[in-house]
């Protein structure tokens, strides 16, 4: 899972307590990565399935997530990236 993390995602700041912001960034990409993730967050909310916030780092437009339940599993986290995953291919007509 590393690897494949490592492929297509993009940690923007270190992860302090609960709160971690990445972008997607697949490799090769050479498109305009801050409106691709701001497309997949619009994805992501109309979807419904996982919440993700955003914040900027720099110029970086950043998704943001929060873990508050202890009980969150890695299964939990890798479920929250095969969503963005999803997401991003339905942004694919237009990025890729």
């Amino acid at each position: 899972m590393a690897d494949a993390v490592a492929d297509y995602f993009q940690m923007l700041a270190p992860v302090e307590l609960s709160i971690y912001c990445f972008r997607y960034a697949p490799k090769g990409f050479a498109g305009d990565l801050n409106a691709l993730n701001e497309r997949i967050l619009v994805e992501l909310q109309r979807a419904g399935s996982t919440y993700l916030s955003n914040a900027k780092i720099g110029e970086r437009f950043a998704l943001r997530g929060c873990v508050l339940n202890y009980r969150t599993t890695e299964r939990d986290m890798e479920m929250s990236l095969e969503a963005v995953r999803r997401a991003a291919a339905t942004c694919s007509v237009d990025y890729f």
